[in-house]
């Protein structure tokens, strides 16, 4: 048993050096700062009070409104989180840019955390509860469950195997993700690993279908039927889903008017002549093209890279020997 696992050791290191390698930079900088985090929490448990978010000290520790999302208990829930982060980043980053999925991981998780504040001061207004105001919440859920929403923007219809049988559209993934978490955190009682993803979830895809900005087209949000509120539940729910969510944006006048140069989202922007058009499915299509081009590069790259060692090979076989009595010979070498 010793000997297999110092043979696999090796083997299993080499994998996941290869796989931090092929990951994101901006991926493994924020891993980095999970896992730096997580070790100063584990040499000062007491810190965990100050750098997770607790509502009921959060005035003055203001910073845990952003440093929550970096607060792991424990080891596991450590490695899972970075694991997810670095899959989703490598699918996401080449896309949006590091500049953008930097800012798009920040503005979810601080508005995620803002939250989730507000949510808990209004419970405890109802309630009375002093326990909840010093509740701890934490963990990178909420920000992985965001990138899910953006592999769902980029590629919606991209279909992929889930435990080789089933398949399933990418436009899907979100939920059904959400579906086993929400099972899961229900029945075990972990009801604020649930806020942080839900709310993540959708403060993703407010900011994505609303406020991001096409690098093509200079429009805001992304106004696709692959993306509407009502592709996140089952097909037999979406008119009652478009029903509520026509309301909404109603009241809050977060809506998407195609072809409107008035419309409260996109009012206000100087688009050039003919570009507001592009708001509907464009900004969709605009996301796969530039997905499907840094694959086919990234492929491209590396069929180049074999196809060069390769040839290294007969070439280096090939090459003529020359020896010392050759030298003195003056004769080349056959």
């Amino acid at each position: 048993m010793l000997a297999m696992y110092l043979n696999t050791t090796p083997t299993l290191r080499r994998v996941c050096r290869r796989f931090i390698v092929a990951s994101s930079k901006s991926g493994r900088d924020v891993s980095n700062d999970a896992s730096k985090q997580n070790f100063l929490q584990q040499l000062r448990p007491d810190t965990s009070s100050y750098l997770a978010l607790v509502p009921g000290r959060t005035l003055p520790c203001v910073w845990n409104l952003i440093t929550s999302a970096f607060v792991t208990p424990n080891a596991i829930e450590l490695a899972v989180n970075v694991v997810a982060l670095l899959i989703l980043a490598r699918l996401v980053e080449p896309v949006y840019g590091s500049k953008e999925f930097l800012k798009f991981l920040f503005i979810v998780n601080l508005v995620t955390c803002c939250t989730i504040f507000v949510a808990v001061y209004i419970a405890f207004a109802i309630s009375a509860l002093d326990k909840l105001l010093f509740t701890e919440f934490s963990g990178f859920h909420g920000l992985n469950a965001a990138m899910l929403v953006a592999v769902k923007q980029i590629m919606p219809h991209h279909e992929l195997k889930l435990f080789g049988v089933v398949r399933a559209h990418v436009k899907y993934l979100p939920s059904l993700v959400m579906l086993p978490v929400i099972a899961v955190t229900v029945s075990l009682g972990y009801l604020k690993y649930l806020a942080f993803y839900t709310v993540g979830t959708y403060v993703a895809w407010l900011y994505l279908r609303f406020f991001q900005t096409q690098p093509e087209t200079g429009a805001l949000g992304d106004a696709s039927d692959d993306f509407k509120a009502s592709s996140f539940f089952p097909a037999i729910l979406a008119p009652v889903i478009d029903a509520l969510a026509s309301v909404l944006g109603f009241i809050t006048r977060l809506r998407h008017v195609p072809g409107s140069e008035n419309s409260p989202v996109i009012k206000g922007l100087h688009m050039q002549a003919g570009s507001s058009s592009a708001l509907g499915s464009d900004s969709v299509d605009a996301n796969r093209r530039r997905w499907e081009a840094w694959w086919l590069e990234r492929g491209a790259k590396a069929l180049e890279e074999r196809l060069g060692q390769k040839a290294a090979v007969p070439v280096a076989a090939s090459s003529p020997v020359i020896t010392a009595s050759d030298i003195e010979a003056g004769e080349p070498a056959a």
